[in-house]
């Protein structure tokens, strides 16, 4: 009997869901760069160098559309790529009062997920079609309502907030 329960228990934690693949920034960055049609991306602060350097690569080199959705509050913090990315041609990018998550899609086809593990970043491939198209479909919904984040100015705003 006990012989029973344990070979129960030790089946039951082989029964579990596979793993999620995880990338390197390497791999990240290649990814977001092989972007052929357009890069979705929502992060509460877009201060990724890996996703920075492939999203410059996808819309500059490539042609691929650009959109980005962050936080208001944190857009033009000091690590915070978007102001330089919205420099960039083809290139939207909108502000939330919160984001639902940091995450990318590419291509509509794949989407790669950040998370933090013990305050380092880890990227999380997700290739479900059903998957992809809900991060899809949340961020088209939140594009739609956000405010419109403009360059215009910001020497003016960075130069107020130290009056």
């Amino acid at each position: 009997m006990r012989l029973l329960s344990v070979l129960l228990f030790a089946g039951i934690g082989l029964a579990q869901a596979p793993a999620t693949p995880t990338l390197s920034e390497a791999e990240v960055s290649r990814l977001v760069a092989s972007a052929r049609s357009e890069v979705l991306l929502e992060m509460a602060l877009f201060d990724d160098r890996p996703v920075a350097e492939g999203y410059r690569v996808a819309v500059v080199e490539r042609g691929a559309r650009g959109y980005i959705l962050t936080r208001a509050d944190t857009v033009e913090s000091g690590p915070s790529y978007t102001p330089w990315a919205s420099l960039l041609p083809n290139t939207g990018a909108r502000l939330l009062a919160f984001t639902r998550g940091d995450y990318l899609v590419v291509d509509r086809r794949v989407a790669v997920i950040r998370e933090e593990r013990m305050g380092l970043p880890v990227y999380r491939l997700e290739e479900s079609p059903a998957k992809v198209a809900a991060l899809v479909r949340q961020f088209v919904e939140a594009f739609a309502v956000a405010r419109p984040y403009r360059i215009d100015g910001l020497v003016e705003r960075r130069v107020a907030r130290w009056r």
